[in-house]
C-alpha cells in the first residue's frame, strides 16, 4: 500500500517538473519572440532586442538552441552598425567579439544544419569581417599619418582575423572576395612597412595566385624571396606575373629583373625585349624614357654595357634632361670601373704594366660615373618626389664613387643644401 502512494507521489512530481519545464521553455522562447519582434528592421529597437536575446542565452529552456545564439549575433551587429543615440550607448565596444562569438556558438550547436540558422550566422559572419577589416583600413591610414608603427601592427591583425571571419562564413560573393583581396593587400602592405616578411607572404601569396592585378604584390614578394637568397620562388612569381598578365610590360620587365639577379642572362634578354614590345600604350615622354631606362639598368645587370649604353642614349634622345638615364649611366660606369679593379687584382705581381692599365682603365670610369652623376644632379628640379628620390640616389652614388678614389667631398657641398 505504501509503495503505490510512493509511485503516485512519484508520478504527481514528475507531472509538475515536466510543466515547470515547460514553463521555462515558454518564458525563454517568449525572450526569444520578443528580441526577434524588437530587432525587426521596420522598428529597430535594438536597445530592447539586448535585453531580450541575453536573457535568452542565460535560459534553460533556450540556452542550448542554435537560434538563441544566431539571434543574439545579428542583434550585436544591429547594435553596432546603428547610429541612433540611445542605441549606440547600450552598445558594447566589442561588440563585433560578442556578436562573432555568438554565430560559432550557434554554428557549433547547429547540428541538424538548419538553412535558416546558416544564412543568420553567415550575415554575422560577414559583417563582423567587415567591420575588422574596415578598422584595418583606419589603422593603416591612420599609422601613415601619425607615423605609428604599433597600428600596421594593428592592422595585420584586423585583417588576418577579418578574412578568417569572411573564409568561416563559407561565402562565395564576388564582391566579399575582391575585398578580401584588397584587405590582404593592405595587411600585406603594412607587413612591409615592419619588414614583417612572414606576414607579408601570407597576405601576398594568395593574391599572386588568384592574379591580383597590382604591381607592387609581385614586386614586393621578388624583394623579399630576393632578400631571402631564393632564386627559385622569386622567378615563380615573376613568371606568374606574366602568365596572369600577359599584356602587361610591367611584368615582363619584373620578369627580366629577377632573370638578371639570378644570371639567366637569355632570360633576361627575352623578358626585356617583350617589356618594351609590350609597351604599345606609353605615350608620355617621361613615360617611355624611364621604360628604356629600366631596360638599359637590366643590360648593365646582366652585364652588357654596350646595350645598356646604347639604351640610356635613347632614353636621353627621347627626354634629354632625365635624371633616371644619368644615374644608370653613373652605375655602369662604376660598375664597369669596379670590373677593371677587380681585373687587376687578378693580374700577376710580375706584370706591373698590365696591372697599372687595368687600374687606368678602373679610374677612367670612375671619372667618367663622376660626371653622370654630376650631370644628373646639376639638371634635377626635383620638382615631384621621384625626382627627389632621384636626386638622393645620384648624390647618394657619387659620395661612394669619391670614396673609391680617395677624393674629398667638399665639391658636393653644393649639392646638400
Amino acid at each position: 500500500m505504501e509503495t503505490i502512494k510512493l509511485i503516485k507521489k512519484m508520478k504527481k512530481i514528475t507531472v509538475i517538473m515536466a510543466l515547470v519545464g515547460l514553463a521555462l521553455t515558454a518564458s525563454a522562447q517568449l525572450r526569444l519572440d520578443n528580441a526577434k519582434n524588437y530587432a525587426n528592421p521596420k522598428k529597430g529597437y535594438y536597445d530592447k532586442a539586448k535585453i531580450e536575446i541575453d536573457a535568452a542565452c542565460e535560459e534553460e529552456g533556450t540556452k542550448s538552441n542554435p537560434e538563441v545564439w544566431a539571434w543574439k549575433g545579428y542583434i550585436y551587429c544591429r547594435l553596432g552598425e546603428s547610429e541612433k543615440p540611445k542605441i549606440k550607448k547600450v552598445c558594447p565596444e566589442n561588440w563585433a567579439e560578442i556578436a562573432y562569438e555568438a554565430a560559432l556558438k550557434s554554428k557549433e550547436l547547429n547540428t541538424e544544419k538548419e538553412a535558416g540558422i546558416i544564412e543568420l550566422n553567415n550575415a554575422v559572419f560577414k559583417t563582423v569581417a567587415g567591420r575588422f577589416i574596415d578598422e584595418a583600413y583606419n589603422d593603416y591610414e591612420n599609422a601613415g599619418k601619425n607615423n605609428d608603427t604599433s597600428l600596421y601592427r594593428a592592422c595585420i591583425n584586423k585583417v588576418d582575423k577579418g578574412i578568417k571571419i569572411y573564409q568561416s562564413s563559407g561565402a562565395q560573393d564576388p564582391q566579399i572576395k575582391e575585398s578580401v583581396n584588397y584587405a590582404r593587400y593592405i595587411g600585406g602592405s603594412a607587413a612591409r612597412v615592419l619588414g614583417d616578411n612572414k606576414s607579408a607572404k601570407m597576405f601576398y601569396k594568395p593574391l599572386v595566385r588568384a592574379g591580383y592585378d597590382k604591381e607592387y604584390v609581385y614586386q614586393s614578394l621578388v624583394a623579399i624571396y630576393q632578400y631571402e637568397k631564393d632564386t627559385i620562388e622569386a622567378m615563380k612569381v615573376a613568371k606568374t606575373f606574366t602568365e596572369k598578365h600577359p599584356n602587361d610590360y610591367k611584368a615582363f620587365l619584373l620578369g627580366a629583373r629577377v632573370s638578371a639577379w639570378a644570371g639567366n642572362v637569355e632570360s633576361a634578354k627575352t623578358y626585356a625585349k617583350a617589356a618594351m614590345e609590350k609597351a604599345t600604350e606609353i605615350t608620355d615622354v617621361a613615360d617611355k624614357s624611364a621604360l628604356i631606362c629600366n631596360i638599359a639598368d637590366i643590360y648593365s645587370d646582366i652585364p652588357d654595357y654596350e646595350t645598356a649604353q646604347a639604351e640610356f642614349a635613347r632614353a636621353i634622345e627621347i627626354m634629354p634632361n632625365n635624371p633616371m638615364a644619368y644615374n644608370g649611366l653613373g652605375r655602369l660606369h662604376y660598375n664597369k670601373g669596379i670590373d677593371f679593379a677587380k681585373a687587376a687584382d687578378l693580374v700577376p705581381p710580375d706584370k706591373q704594366d698590365e696591372y697599372d692599365q687595368m687600374m687606368a682603365k678602373a679610374t677612367q670610369e670612375y671619372e667618367e660615373s663622376i660626371k653622370m652623376y654630376k650631370k644628373s644632379l646639376d639638371i634635377n628640379d626635383k620638382s615631384d618626389y621621384e625626382k627627389q628620390q632621384r636626386f638622393v640616389e645620384a648624390l647618394r652614388s657619387i659620395k661612394m664613387v669619391y670614396a673609391r678614389v680617395n677624393r674629398p667631398l667638399d665639391d658636393l657641398k653644393v649639392y646638400e643644401q
